[in-house]
């Protein structure tokens, strides 16, 4: 069985989610974040920090934005 993670992303500062994905693999690319999809298709996210944070990643919280992220390729491999 593979690993799938069902994540949520939402538009940048609302709080209203506009897309359920159901991911099969993750990967960090030049353009930012590959989602590989359990259809096969792939996700593109350019900005993560916007979609994968509930607000914006400030210099102040930089550190905490790499950190969510990290965390996030972790479950998700």
């Amino acid at each position: 069985m593979n690993n799938i993670k069902i994540i949520t992303l939402f538009h940048t500062n609302k709080k209203i989610p506009f897309m359920t994905c159901i991911v099969e693999d993750v990967e960090e690319n030049e353009q930012g974040i590959k989602l590989t999809l359990q259809n096969g298709d792939n996700i593109h996210v350019k900005d993560y920090d916007y979609f994968f944070l509930s607000e914006s990643a400030h210099e102040c919280d930089q550190e905490r934005m790499i950190n969510t992220y990290r965390r996030l390729i972790s479950e998700l491999s």
